[in-house]
């Protein structure tokens, strides 16, 4: 029969087995502890890239995952195809989510001399316009990150910048040309899809069609 020596000569011995098994579980927390940090890791790395420049609010990468257009086409009359972007805090929005507001959807790049010319007065028809309401999404076609912080610091940028680094929106849209501005009104159905340059009046036209 198996006995336990409780003479006070076992003492030390108690404790240093004691004190061993208090070391093996501090290192067993401490194990513990580095395998979530490096799973929390993992999760972060294998989350979709935001853009963490700022100056328009960040630049959200955009992403056609998951999204049904089988409904919509880009043209007049008809529901604007959908797309999904994910914003500096790691959230998702998609252009539906504006469903009640009037929007304007304006591709451009930094290259392309139209966008530049037009894009000041892009600017002042936000401004003017967003008391109302009015939400302009402003899609980067396959640029870095470099450029179009340049981009939005050189023309005051204050509305959302979205990058299209496959130019998958701008193909949903079925848009080969720069700039390209859609017009699309509080039920979600495009007014006005319009390929090339706007003047000032051109726009303030368009805006009324849908505020």
């Amino acid at each position: 029969m198996n006995t336990f020596d409780i003479s006070p000569a076992a003492a030390p011995n108690r404790q240093r087995r004691q004190a061993l098994l208090v070391l093996m579980l501090g290192l067993l927390v401490a194990a513990a502890a580095i395998y979530v940090a490096v799973q929390d890791s993992s999760s972060a790395a294998a989350t979709p890239p935001t853009a963490l420049i700022s100056g328009a609010g960040g630049f959200p990468v955009t992403s056609m995952l998951g999204i049904d257009n089988s409904d919509t086409r880009p043209d007049a009359g008809h529901v604007a195809p959908n797309f999904a972007f994910y914003l500096a805090d790691g959230s998702t929005a998609t252009l539906a989510d504006y469903r009640g507001r009037p929007v304007v959807v304006n591709f451009w790049a930094s290259w392309c001399d139209p966008c530049r010319r037009e894009m000041p007065d892009l600017v002042r028809l936000y401004e003017v316009h967003k008391d109302e309401g009015l939400v302009v999404l402003e899609v980067n076609v396959s640029e870095s990150e470099e450029a179009v912080a340049a981009f939005v610091q050189e023309f005051g940028m204050t509305m959302p910048v979205i990058m299209d680094a496959r130019s998958e929106v701008l193909d949903a849209y079925k848009s080969q040309s720069l700039p390209t501005s859609i017009f699309i009104d509080r039920q979600g159905m495009i007014q006005v899809r319009w390929l090339g340059f706007l003047t000032p009046d051109l726009m303030e036209a368009h805006v009324r069609k849908i505020l």
